[in-house]
């Protein structure tokens, strides 16, 4: 009995100790998860469109907590033109390792903190530079120490997601309207991403050279953006319709 209530003790704490917050999308009120990547085709897009992720932070603990995101690396960018937006606080411009807002912002217990938060690829519309930028959510109790579990996220920018010619001239996909499988035939082994209208990656997979086919079943019916890269890193996409 006392190893029983030991062990219950223990799954407790570690629950408690991830439990301290969580982030949404605004656009569908998704939770954002550990190391999820968002991605985006488009640069310096405008306010309402999707490129401007927006994004709400709930203290789902307790206590107060206090709220600073951290820039922990950067690809393909030093940082400027990019606008990071929480508690108030825009910056335009970020730098590698800082944290932002320089004053943790305070969220009371079962409360949101929501209004104009988001992060923002202000680059020019016609950048061909791929870039990302990677942020730590991090909570502090009132005396700076840390709470519970960081949360990881990417913002990711390919401008190879727009549907361009084929670098691949032997590729065939179809049907373009599809319910579970989608069949392609290639001359080489290709890996597959698939792109949602926001621009998230949201399923991968792998081809064999010849026939073969993808199990779509799993994803929701809309308009998917297919990328196809082979072992040389040249791709091309398709556009298609999962019913």
């Amino acid at each position: 009995m006392k190893k029983t209530l030991l062990f219950m003790g223990l799954i407790l704490a570690s629950f408690a100790a991830n439990a301290q917050f969580e982030v949404r999308d605004k656009s569908d009120d998704s939770i954002v998860t550990e190391g999820q990547t968002i991605n985006f085709s488009d640069a310096g897009c405008d306010y309402l469109d999707p490129c401007n992720w927006k994004f709400k932070v709930t203290n789902t603990s307790s206590e107060a907590i206090y709220m600073r995101i951290f820039v922990d690396n950067l690809v393909g960018t030093d940082g400027s033109n990019f606008q990071l937006c929480f508690a108030g606080v825009c910056l335009n411009n970020i730098a590698l390792n800082s944290g932002y807002p320089s004053t943790a912002a305070m969220i009371a217990p079962g409360t949101t903190n929501s209004a104009g938060n988001n992060f923002w690829n202000q680059n020019a519309i016609d950048t061909s530079t791929a870039m990302s930028w990677t942020f730590r959510f991090q909570a502090f109790d009132v005396n700076g120490n840390t709470l519970g579990t960081p949360l990881n996220v990417t913002y990711n920018y390919t401008p190879a997601l727009s549907i361009d010619d084929s670098q691949l001239s032997t590729l065939e996909v179809y049907p373009t309207s599809v319910k579970n499988e989608l069949s392609v035939n290639s001359t080489e082994d290709l890996t597959v991403d698939f792109f949602d209208l926001l621009g998230r990656n949201v399923k991968q997979a792998n081809i064999v050279s010849g026939g073969d086919k993808i199990n779509i079943s799993d994803l929701s019916a809309q308009p998917y953006i297919v990328r196809f890269t082979n072992e040389e890193g040249e791709s091309t996409t398709k556009k298609i319709v999962k019913q």
